[in-house]
């Protein structure tokens, strides 16, 4: 099993969205992490992070869960609750 995942910034850029298929344990809670990049493999600051909980039988239907900033070295986290039959769609915004 996989502890972390990694996306380059040209695979965010060149698919526009990238997804992965994991498997997380049986805890109530989830714990998310990540570096947001620039397209040149920079650490972005002050990006917003916003994920979304995705309706699994209709997944054009979201709630939005939050949104944090990374931080001065492009690091981000989300505590969340985990619903079973729910998938997670992050989305990184850089800072103007």
């Amino acid at each position: 099993m996989l502890s972390k995942l990694c996306f380059t910034g040209c695979q965010l850029i060149c698919s526009g969205i990238v997804t992965a298929d994991v498997t997380l344990s049986c805890d109530s809670f989830l714990v998310i992490t990540g570096t947001v990049y620039t397209p040149e493999g920079i650490p972005l600051p002050n990006a917003a992070v916003e994920v979304r909980i995705l309706d699994a039988s209709d997944p054009a239907q979201f709630i939005r869960a939050g949104v944090t900033f990374s931080l001065s070295d492009g690091t981000y986290g989300f505590s969340l609750p985990k619903i079973k039959g729910r998938q997670y769609q992050l989305l990184a915004f850089s800072p103007l």
